[in-house]
């Protein structure tokens, strides 16, 4: 059976108009309206021409997302999340992997403006003057995810990664720790590096330890990295906490740990960063900053839409984090 936008209303019990704006992303439409359609739209398995509407409306209804790699659990719950909420607003999307090359971000870039897509997502870490050159020629709306670029023509959308840092340090510190050393990020990623190792630096210069004495080993996010640099750390002095800049350098460090007979927390606590479905998991299970990515994803989505819309959005939006307590501290 043929179905048109007129059929589609009548079984939801809703006006044509209401169909239009669901399934074009427009205008508002109460929640319960909004999940009637969809349900209705998924029974019938209903499609409005994509061609007819991209003449329409002078879009392609297509989204474009670089991450640097998608088998990565926090990237691939992103993608997930800008999936699903711009399903609900009409939207395809485009994905590609740069892993992390600055140059294959910047021809993600440029492909994607070929293939006319109305807005880009992106995790970058850097921000260069090619970044800028092409965002300065390309008419289109930019979204970043984990970073803060100044750019008139880019949005961006991360935690507060310093205070996030600070007050995870000092969880550590009120659960009867002295001796604390981070395991964190490069510092020229300017929030998961540098921000997050300020938190840490100003938590325990607050508590009393001399900054010359702080031990910070950069690592690059793996598992592998964190146990080496906890082995590392231990061959400089002894710890009884560690904060790593990202949940899979935690796990290497409790690894590690428990390779050498050292028990986590009775000897040496950790916390780490993100939250993924590893964490909770582990044994022992990670205390580390929750940080929801497939939450992050609909919002970057439904915040470019709205941008692609014309709406005025905010040039930084600051998601929540949360400080989520498990067995790897007291």
């Amino acid at each position: 059976m043929s179905f048109n936008i007129k059929d589609i209303a009548k079984l939801a019990g809703v006006s044509p108009a209401t169909v239009s704006r669901v399934i074009n992303g427009t205008g508002n439409v109460k929640d319960e309206k909004r999940d009637r359609v969809l349900k209705v739209l998924e029974e019938t398995g209903y499609k409005p021409n994509a061609l007819a509407r991209g003449l329409i409306h002078k879009r392609t209804y297509t989204l474009g997302i670089v991450v640097p790699d998608i088998s990565n659990i926090n990237f691939s719950e992103f993608v997930k999340g800008v999936e699903k909420e711009a399903k609900e607003y009409g939207y395809n999307i485009l994905l590609t992997t740069s892993g992390n090359d600055l140059n294959r971000e910047v021809e993600c870039f440029e492909v994607f403006k070929e293939k006319r897509v109305d807005g880009i997502i992106f995790t970058g870490t850097r921000y260069t003057e090619k970044h800028k050159t092409v965002i300065d020629n390309t008419p289109i709306p930019f979204l970043v995810f984990g970073q803060n670029f100044e750019h008139e023509n880019i949005i961006s959308m991360n935690i507060d990664n310093k205070k996030a840092a600070y007050e995870a340090t000092k969880l550590l510190f009120s659960k009867g720790a002295k001796n604390i050393a981070m395991i964190g990020g490069p510092l020229w990623d300017r929030a998961a590096g540098y921000d997050r190792f300020m938190g840490f630096l100003t938590a325990a210069v607050e508590e009393g330890l001399n900054p010359n004495n702080l031990i910070y080993e950069e690592g690059d996010f793996t598992i592998k990295s964190g146990y080496e640099l906890m082995r590392a750390i231990l061959d400089k002095q002894k710890v009884d906490a560690i904060l790593a800049a990202n949940d899979f350098m935690a796990l290497g460090a409790i690894k590690c740990l428990l390779d050498l007979g050292i028990y986590v927390p009775k000897d040496v606590q950790v916390v780490g960063f993100d939250d993924n479905i590893i964490s909770g998991i582990y044994n022992p299970s990670l205390t580390t900053v929750k940080i929801d990515f497939n939450r992050a994803g609909r919002m970057a989505a439904k915040s470019i839409i709205n941008k692609i819309d014309g709406k005025i959005i905010k040039k930084y939006i600051e998601l929540e984090y949360k400080l989520i307590i498990r067995n790897s501290t007291k």
